[in-house]
């Protein structure tokens, strides 16, 4: 399924080019970390990857025409292209679930620019995007069998940390280099191999939950047909 682009911020390519501008990580006021987007998908992607996306600026070595921009169908794809139309993908009521590939590791694409959310618990944690107000957020009202995998099963984590954000912005090894207009919210999970689930309740709220995955399945995942194109 086809995402809709959507024109990111004016200030894109301002702020893209203004490297003495740092931006903090998010927190809300019940000390979770957070994002959104000014219209696009979010991207929720591995520290140790994170420098190796563009946004809506061109891929490296490649040429561009003068006048280039994301969403030109006659010139090279950008990553945020590739963030609005990812090869796996799984709409919902407020957006969906789907998958890039950057530097041959799965990076995982929230559609739509409702704000997204990540709770810490004993296992892991719970990413949640809430588009209404006082909606029923509570993920312990799902049941057992909702929670599936969408083409990817499982993440593996070398720095331990998830940067999310506004997917037109390019990325940075530090998360205070990404400047991204509406900030970026550090995940923070732990080095190892993550397995990664989604689901959406009866209120239309979206859940990504991430639990340890085993060794043996980390491997057995990596070898099967689950790698993003």
């Amino acid at each position: 399924m086809k995402m809709l682009p959507v024109l990111p911020h004016e200030d894109v390519r301002r702020t893209q080019i203004m490297p003495e501008v740092l931006m903090r990580s998010n927190i809300d006021e019940r000390g979770r970390p957070w994002t959104g987007s000014g219209g696009g998908p979010i991207i929720v992607v591995p520290a140790e990857t994170a420098e190796h996306w563009r946004g809506t600026l061109p891929p490296v070595d490649v040429e561009v025409t003068e006048g280039w921009t994301w969403g030109d169908a006659g010139g090279p794809e950008c990553d945020y292209d590739r963030a609005c139309d990812p090869p796996i993908f799984e709409g919902t009521p407020f957006g969906g679930f789907g998958w890039v590939d950057v530097q041959g590791q799965p990076v995982l694409i929230l559609d739509g620019a409702t704000v997204a959310s990540f709770e810490a618990d004993n296992e892991g944690g719970i990413l949640m995007r809430d588009p209404i107000d006082e909606a029923e957020d509570d993920s312990k009202t799902i049941s057992a069998s909702s929670w599936h995998s969408v083409g990817v099963d499982v993440i593996t984590l070398t720095d331990g940390r998830l940067y999310m954000f506004d997917s037109a912005y390019a990325g940075a090894g530090d998360p205070e280099q990404i400047e991204a207009g509406d900030g970026v919210g550090v995940i923070e999970l732990g080095p190892g191999h993550w397995r990664v689930e989604f689901a959406t309740n009866a209120s239309e709220v979206d859940f990504v939950r991430f639990r340890p995955a085993s060794e043996e399945r980390a491997v057995h995942d990596s070898s099967g047909g689950s790698a993003v194109a």
